[in-house]
């Protein structure tokens, strides 16, 4: 009996020892660290692949066949899932936020970001901002991400796409290889063209079919205009030729639906490339200007089925 309480007080004692080790993290989501890992700062990169836990660095487990932190935070946890909710469901401003304070929670915690989080907090922050100030956020963000996580991670690479496409807007990319992170990334000068240096020609025929005159002011309009300014900066950054090119094809078809006490004519516009090019600038006219027209709510009150071609140039 004596024995037994002796071995209980050793257990409680041991116990104690951990808790107060915690550091304000939830280091026992994944049990209990060994003294080896305790040895040295852990690795802050995660993602590895694995089939045990002797295949992780310092301070991570096997869960998965993947290596995550041992340290977390719950409440950071559900942050982050809660952003992920967000920016499913399409609030990106809301998405955003909801990274910020997660990131915040795992920095409270003193428990490593994990990659899936760092990145996917990247990709919502570098798709959209209005300002430089918000572009230098998204390259934090971007520095976050590639300190978090390992060359090949999914979502790495999807960061790595939007970053390479903002070098031409002055981000200097040797900021992401020092050892710490930057005051600012943008240091260089940009190179992009901008929409006021495009010059842009839209060739659409004279035609008498039905809704057409409608339609051709539409893809004369500021809007429409500036998806193909997009369209060629989009196109510039993969050939860097000066000038692009497209042969489009407009179309119509509608029919008659009885709908009981009213009818109803359904059907729009569309927009058809005439090149196999997957990339570029024709597919990118023919997918933006597609939605364009559908958002625009242009439509003919009418039985109609015709199809116009017409050019769109662009050049700087």
């Amino acid at each position: 009996m004596k024995r037994s309480m002796i071995l209980v007080g050793v257990l409680l004692l041991g116990c104690g020892q951990g808790a107060s080790e915690s550091g304000g993290g939830n280091v026992w989501a994944q049990g209990p660290s060994t003294a080896a890992e305790d040895e040295g700062p852990p690795e802050t990169a995660s993602g590895a692949t694995c089939a045990g836990n002797q295949g992780c660095p310092r301070g991570q487990v096997c869960v998965a066949e993947s290596c995550r932190h041992r340290r977390t935070s719950v409440r950071a946890e559900a942050l982050a899932s809660a952003a992920d909710a967000q920016r499913t469901a399409g609030d990106s401003e809301g998405a955003l936020a909801s990274y910020e304070e997660a990131l915040s929670a795992y920095a409270s915690a003193e428990a490593p970001v994990p990659a899936d989080v760092a990145c996917a907090a990247a990709l919502v922050a570098l798709r959209y901002y209005d300002s430089p100030e918000e572009r230098e956020r998204g390259a934090r963000f971007a520095d976050r991400c590639f300190r978090a996580s390992l060359p090949g991670h999914p979502q790495r690479v999807e960061v790595l796409r939007a970053v390479g496409r903002l070098r031409y807007d002055g981000l200097a990319l040797g900021g992401f290889d020092e050892a710490t992170t930057p005051e600012r990334f943008f240091t260089q000068e940009p190179s992009r063209p901008t929409v006021d240096a495009i010059e842009l020609a839209l060739s659409m025929p004279d035609a008498t079919e039905p809704g057409y005159d409608t339609v051709r002011e539409t893809l004369r309009s500021e809007d429409a205009t500036r998806i193909v300014a997009d369209c060629f900066i989009q196109d510039w950054e993969l050939r860097h030729q000066r000038q692009a090119r497209a042969s489009l094809i407009l179309k119509l078809e509608t029919r008659l639906r009885d709908m009981g006490d009213y009818d109803v004519y359904e059907g729009a516009f569309t927009v058809e490339k005439t090149a196999l090019d997957v990339d570029g600038f024709e597919p990118c006219l023919a997918a933006g200007l597609t939605a364009y027209l559908a958002e625009s709510g242009a439509r003919v009150g009418r039985s109609a089925r015709w199809q116009v071609p017409f050019e769109v140039a662009a050049q700087l």
